[in-house]
């Protein structure tokens, strides 16, 4: 009888703990003591027209190695210096950087920056410190943030990314979650973003709508706190209109409108050294 009711007792317990393990959140962990290592890979086609011009279009690639340092550790977050180095970048048949044969140097044309971190991958902030053409620590944004229970998928809205000579809107992710098999779990993320959002920059407001119809997966070590890898593609589709004021000469004509049309298919691989 005895028996019986240990054994009942461990079905309860197993019951009511199990559930609860499954749905804690995993966390992120940062050492001071080992920098990570990534490899990065970013490529594919950039289009973009302005009204009564002929549509215009070029390829972009640049690849190398990303190191995060710990910099600091405090109140639950971390805060990692992302470096940029054996960077190649391409924008068309321009070769902008190659310093694939240095062991030292460190990109000019990617930023190195300060990121701030919460444990569960919520990015707090992005600070460049050492400013450059492109910001690819932006990238990190994306991150799943793990939410306290993951038994539903969630969404996650990233800030205007900052791309060269484009403006950006806000875009929104939706992250769904597969229990880790051998200490790796599986995050997908997908949009299906219907766009449109406005906002003003000084005396100039900027108008956007289209599409975010992007995918990809990551792939994260629980057991080290680790995100091993990430594959997928951010595809945007933008109309964008810029409603600037008309000159003191021409206020009986209203603001003037100027559109602009852009397309963005870019290729992401992350991969742990």
């Amino acid at each position: 009888m005895k028996t019986k009711i240990a054994f009942v007792l461990l079905c309860l317990l197993v019951s009511l703990v199990v559930p609860y393990i499954s749905s804690a959140e995993p966390q992120y962990k940062f050492s001071k003591e080992a920098p990570l290592l990534y490899n990065f890979m970013i490529e594919g086609d950039v289009t973009y027209k302005y009204e009564g011009a002929s549509e215009e279009k070029f390829n972009v690639s640049s690849k190398g190695t990303i190191t995060l340092e710990t910099v600091e550790v405090k109140d639950g977050k971390y805060i990692l210096k992302l470096t940029p180095s054996k960077t190649v970048i391409k924008v068309g048949d321009t070769l902008l950087e190659d310093i694939t044969d240095s062991e030292t140097a460190i990109s000019r044309v990617i930023s190195t920056s300060l990121v701030e971190i919460k444990s569960n991958g919520e990015v707090v902030s992005v600070k460049e410190i050492s400013p450059g053409i492109l910001d690819i620590s932006q990238i990190l944004m994306i991150l799943p943030a793990f939410p306290e229970k993951l038994t539903r998928p969630w969404k996650q809205t990233v800030p205007a990314f900052s791309i060269p000579g484009i403006p950006m809107c806000s875009l929104t992710f939706t992250y769904t979650y597969s229990q880790a098999k051998d200490g790796i779990s599986k995050v997908q993320l997908l949009s299906n973003q219907a766009i449109k959002e406005e906002r003003k920059e000084k005396d100039v407001i900027i108008s956007f709508t289209g599409r975010n119809a992007s995918n990809g997966e990551f792939l994260f070590d629980e057991g080290k706190g680790k995100l091993k890898s990430f594959d997928g593609i951010i595809d945007l589709l933008l109309n964008i209109v810029f409603k600037v004021p008309s000159s003191p000469e021409r206020k009986t004509l209203g603001s003037q409108s100027v559109p602009l049309k852009i397309g963005l298919k870019l290729k992401i691989s992350i991969t742990q050294r």
